[in-house]
């Protein structure tokens, strides 16, 4: 072997090993992407149903206080319970909230484990078509999500 042959060798490895780099790269950055798209479409829904809870919470407190004002302190005295808010005005949003941060997180996970998965067959040399597909499917899912949160937030301001 000589020492041209081994150049050529070595040459023709980074060349692979460099392509693989960055289509890995490339394959990194829309993977990221897609968890930022997940993420942001999580925080908004919650944002969106933390605020409608806030309103009605706000609004049962304001109801309660002029029940109390009007009622005076002997009432409130003899039955305290009846001036607090409904208690399902204070455990929805809670619940709201980790259905929510529930599903973002599945969201998320799916999307870090297809590019894991993508990268693993990027470098293998084994074609991840159906993978690739699974996690367009969930980008769609997640620009929908977002959609509708964007609809709901635009009723809220109105």
């Amino acid at each position: 072997m000589n020492l041209q042959s081994v150049v050529e060798d070595v040459k023709s490895r980074v060349e692979s090993i460099s392509g693989k780099g960055q289509k890995v790269a490339e394959i990194s950055i829309d993977s990221l992407k897609a968890a930022g798209d997940v993420v942001v479409g999580g925080y908004k829904s919650l944002v969106s149903e933390n605020t409608t809870a806030a309103k009605e919470i706000y609004s049962a407190a304001v109801t309660s206080f002029e029940k109390a004002k009007t009622d005076g302190l002997k009432a409130i005295a003899a039955d305290p319970i009846s001036y607090l808010p409904p208690t399902d005005t204070l455990k929805a949003p809670f619940s709201q909230t980790v259905t929510v941060v529930s599903r973002t997180g599945e969201e998320l996970y799916k999307v870090v484990k297809t590019g894991v998965e993508t990268i693993q067959a990027q470098l293998t040399g084994k074609s991840p078509v159906a993978k690739v597909a699974k996690a367009a499917k969930a980008k769609t899912k997640t620009k929908k999500a977002a959609a509708t949160v964007k609809k709901a937030a635009a009723k809220l301001e109105e």
